[in-house]
């Protein structure tokens, strides 16, 4: 004789059942294996700028170490890739909105956690937050890493960037919002700010271009945070995203773990930008 199973066992199991199946399953081996449910082709929208080593366009062609991270892992999972190039405030708008599967060299708050599936295993790089200042007025500003004493400096910033939790909780200081970061070149050598706020990696890739000519990063640095491919929440209801963005990490990590880690890495002269 079958042992019955009681109905209210039999319910909870069942509901595991799902919950787990949505997560993926385990083999026999003990990898964790995914529904059949992965789309073909993605689009992932990213900041219209060009930011070496990271994302930037180069003979016509997008590229980056981020770009490059992406185009590994996508290929891993058979998955096309489709990126669109926005200004910076209009991408987060058309992610947020639900209308791209994922958004590039993306920083964490609480505010995009809302639209955004984020796993450690996506971070493409960090970013060391650093502030800008004109090469002559360098020694006029002493800080420490709270910023004290910089209370009466207009510092620049730019439009819907987060610079890490720690800058973006700040109160005391006076930001001015710019759209462009050649719009902080252009105000930092108008004096209109007396100093502005920059990923450090960015600095010195336009440095390398030749230009923020005269500006200097003063120390100590300000912040340092990871930068992810976000997944979009947004029109999710059958968690495909949320397994996708599961998988691309499993697989970013086995990346990062790799010999072609660190031929990008040596590709794009990383270790220059530090």
């Amino acid at each position: 004789m079958f042992n019955l199973i009681p109905r209210a066992v039999l319910i909870t199991v069942l509901a595991f059942g799902q919950s787990f199946s949505a997560l993926g399953d385990v083999n026999v081996r003990g990898e964790r294996t995914f529904p059949n449910q992965t789309p073909n082709k993605i689009k992932i929208v990213r900041g219209s700028g060009n930011y070496p080593p990271m994302e930037m366009v180069e003979g016509g062609v997008l590229t980056g170490l981020h770009i490059e991270m992406i185009h590994y892992v996508a290929n891993k999972l058979n998955i096309e890739v489709e990126f669109l190039s926005l200004p910076w405030a209009r991408a987060i708008k058309y992610f947020s909105e639900g209308n791209s599967h994922a958004i590039s060299y993306f920083g964490f708050t609480e505010k995009r956690k809302v639209f955004s599936y984020y796993h450690r295993g996506n971070v493409l790089s960090d970013t060391r937050w650093v502030l800008l200042a004109l090469e002559e007025r360098k020694n006029e500003f002493q800080f420490d890493r709270d910023l004290r004493g910089l209370g009466d400096v207009v510092i620049g910033v730019q439009n819907e960037y987060s610079h890490g939790i720690h800058f973006d909780s700040m109160k005391h200081l006076q930001l001015d919002v710019v759209l462009h970061e050649f719009d902080l070149e252009k105000m930092l050598k108008n004096k209109r700010h007396d100093l502005v706020m920059m990923s450090h990696q960015e600095f010195l890739g336009f440095k390398k271009r030749g230009d923020f000519k005269g500006i200097v990063a003063l120390s100590p640095s300000i912040d340092s945070d990871p930068q992810y491919i976000a997944f979009s929440k947004l029109n999710d209801t059958d968690g495909i995203l949320k397994n996708l963005s599961l998988q691309f990490s499993l697989e970013m990590e086995r990346l990062k773990a790799s010999q072609d880690y660190q031929k990008l890495l040596d590709r794009f002269n990383f270790h220059q930008y530090q």
